[in-house]
């Protein structure tokens, strides 16, 4: 037993890494862990639950801001003699983008790399604050049924429908079995790395009603309803803002392009010599404004859209 939960705990300290990540640790590795971002990107990936040490991680964005660069260099060489060679001339302002094309793809892919941690932890906060409801129902049952904190958590880090809820059960049991931590401490760790506020209150607030031997089940019960209550607020809210939302988009993307065609439609067949203009501005409607704006509406719609 005391070999195999050796061998688990291998097996989590070690975070694998691609091979890709891996040759960017091996030529960074060294004077990436001696990088001032070390704690910053140790909290976002770990926010984020992304399974990579921080140093390899920046050495992963440091080869990428390096990889940038090299392509903006290919792009300026191709520019300056591929195409002339080729007989194609293209006009010389263009250099004032090209020039600093090295500069600008490699930072810009070094700071995408270093910004996609803090997405990441965003997307989950979302999902944990979603979620967060119903896993605590299930809690507060496991807890009616007597069941300890540590097997109460257990059970719902094996319950993959509660998403992001699922994998911070899944890390308190972890702490709790494997490293051999109490309970507070593995909730107290779990509330330091969580994106979300709401699941720290939760994890704060059963800190306290264990340590004062207080009722968890009463805790969990309570917490639940309050959830729920203002999961049923934001939902009816949301319902009230989709209504806005359609209203606007049968405006803006239905009845505003339609009158927009019919007029030009009209001007063009009644005007002299705007055919081409007209033709182009019906072109640009159709085939980028619509679009575009019910690409606009999609995402905006599916960002705002809570878990029912």
């Amino acid at each position: 037993m005391v070999k195999k939960r050796r061998k688990i705990k291998r097996r989590v300290l070690e975070m694998p890494l691609s091979k890709y990540q891996s040759i960017c640790y091996k030529i960074f590795g060294k004077r990436a862990s001696k990088s001032t971002q070390i704690a910053y990107i140790k909290r976002a990936i770990e926010r984020a639950y992304i399974e990579v040490r921080p140093e390899a991680y920046i050495a992963y964005a440091w080869m990428n801001g390096v990889i940038g660069a090299v392509a903006g260099v290919a792009f300026i060489f191709i520019y300056l003699f591929l195409l002339p060679g080729m007989g194609i001339i293209l006009p010389t302002k263009l250099l004032i983008i090209v020039i600093p094309a090295p500069i600008l793809i490699g930072a810009m892919a070094y700071l995408v790399t270093m910004m996609i941690p803090e997405s990441k932890a965003n997307s989950r906060k979302k999902d944990i604050d979603n979620k967060l409801p119903y896993a605590l129902n299930f809690l507060a049952a496991m807890a009616s049924a007597g069941v300890t904190p540590a097997l109460a958590f257990k059970s719902l880090a094996e319950q993959p429908i509660y998403g992001e809820v699922q994998k911070e059960a899944a890390w308190i049991y972890r702490d709790m079995s494997i490293f051999n931590i109490d309970i507070v401490t593995a909730l107290r760790n779990a509330a330091n790395r969580t994106p979300s506020i709401k699941f720290q209150e939760f994890i704060q607030g059963a800190i306290t009603t264990i340590t004062s031997g207080g009722d968890l089940k009463k805790y969990f019960f309570a917490k639940s309803e309050e959830y729920m209550r203002e999961n049923r607020r934001n939902q009816k809210e949301f319902l009230e803002t989709l209504g806005v939302l359609a209203e606007s988009y049968v405006t803006v993307v239905v009845a505003a392009p339609l009158f927009l065609i019919v007029m030009v439609s009209v001007m063009s067949m009644v005007g002299s010599g705007g055919g081409g203009s007209s033709l182009l501005i019906m072109y640009m409607v159709t085939f980028i404004m619509l679009p575009l704006a019910h690409l606009g509406f999609a995402v905006v719609i599916s960002s705002m859209s809570p878990e029912v």
